[in-house]
């Protein structure tokens, strides 16, 4: 057991979260915990199931460093101690937790993963922004925030089903604040909702899920590190790197970080403009945040914005790839089938390569026999 005072990194998805857990892992005297609080986790509890621990649950896609130890080994390598500790619940049904108390089943968890770490624990979690004052009032510690600029975290997010599943989870859990229940109101999207949501909708859910984790984290942790500026600005990289080797003690390197951005058209700014002023003016309406602190988040994101201005990019590719995602957004929310009176109606993409694929696949089909189709040909754009 180690005695040494726990490091906490709190942040949400597509923030460079296994970056800063690779970081900490390379250096011997940590002990490294990733997600604590991953569904995942549950296979602990059945003998037979621990070596699906031992699989990396990345993709090509999600642009992850390599990891030389599988992404739940410190779990596995604990296994007899955590066996039975871990329950479904902790994930997204208890994501956020009455009176700021951790339930007991999430203490015997946590205290358990301090307790068998034999070396210095750091805990990084993408799940903790709901319970983070619990957490630093029972255990400690010293809590790092990592963070994105709201408007590219949200594109980084459609690189993989999963992730917007995971805001639909989150706003199911059982101790949802009231602005965050005015938010899911606003989105129209019910508590048991299963459908695709168009664009502004599932922006604003994500947004309202950004706006309370920065607040939360901002509140409650000594260092809080924005991805999008350390990327490229050197100085503040530098700065960076050096608070927090003074918070690990020991020297930690972040000249190799790396975050894409984007620029977006004035046309496209409305749409963002909109969605965020609804969501900022349900935080301070319920209470849940003062009129200060979500133009304090709001200045952030913004400051963090102007960092990709002036940078190399391809506007009108960009701009296209994210008008052909939208499309599919609305489509399979239900407005309309792209593929026109022809699609198939009772099959939609799930992703837009499908969609391309099949497209493609029409383009390839010979004509029947005895002459044309009548159908001009298509052309993809």
């Amino acid at each position: 057991m180690s005695t040494a005072e726990p490091l906490f990194v709190h942040s949400l998805f597509r923030s460079a979260s296994t970056y800063f857990f690779q970081k900490f892992r390379s250096i011997e005297s940590f002990w490294c915990y990733q997600e604590p609080f991953n569904e995942s986790l549950a296979a602990l509890n059945v003998p037979w199931r621990h070596y699906r621990l031992l699989a990396t649950p990345t993709v090509t896609e999600l642009r992850h460093p390599l990891l030389e130890r599988p992404y739940f080994y410190e779990f596995w390598a604990s296994r007899e101690h955590l066996r039975g500790l871990y329950h479904g619940t902790f994930a997204y049904d208890q994501y956020f937790v009455a009176d700021d108390r951790l339930p007991a089943r999430q203490q015997a968890w946590i205290s358990a993963l301090l307790e068998h770490a034999p070396a210095r624990p750091m805990l990084q979690f993408c799940r903790s922004s709901g319970r983070i004052a619990a957490l630093r009032r029972l255990y400690g510690g010293r809590h790092v925030q990592v963070w994105r600029e709201p408007r590219v975290q949200w594109w980084s997010y459609k690189s993989a089903d999963y992730f917007d599943s995971v805001t639909r989870h989150i706003y199911r859990s059982a101790n949802l604040p009231e602005a965050l229940r005015q938010v899911r109101r606003l989105a129209g999207a019910g508590r048991a909702y299963r459908r695709h949501l168009l664009p502004r909708a599932n922006y604003l859910l994500f947004y309202g899920v950004w706006l309370d984790a920065w607040l939360r984290l901002q509140a409650h942790c000594e260092l809080s590190i924005n991805v999008d500026r350390i990327a490229i600005d050197p100085a503040q990289n530098a700065e960076c790197a050096e608070r927090l080797s003074e918070l690990a003690g020991h020297r930690i390197d972040l000249s190799d970080i790396r975050a894409s951005g984007m620029v977006l058209t004035p046309e496209e700014e409305q749409f963002y403009a909109e969605a965020e002023s609804a969501v900022n003016e349900l935080f301070v309406r319920s209470g849940h945040a003062t009129l200060r602190s979500v133009q304090d988040a709001v200045d952030a994101a913004e400051s963090a914005r102007r960092v990709h201005e002036g940078r190399e990019h391809d506007a009108n590719a960009e701009r296209n790839l994210r008008q052909a995602a939208f499309a599919l957004m609305e489509c399979l929310a239900g407005r309309g089938r792209p593929g026109g009176p022809r699609w198939p109606r009772r099959w939609y993409p799930k992703r837009l390569h499908d969609f391309v694929l099949w497209m493609l696949g029409r383009q390839r089909r010979a004509p029947p026999p005895g002459g044309s189709t009548g159908l001009r040909p298509r052309t993809l754009r």
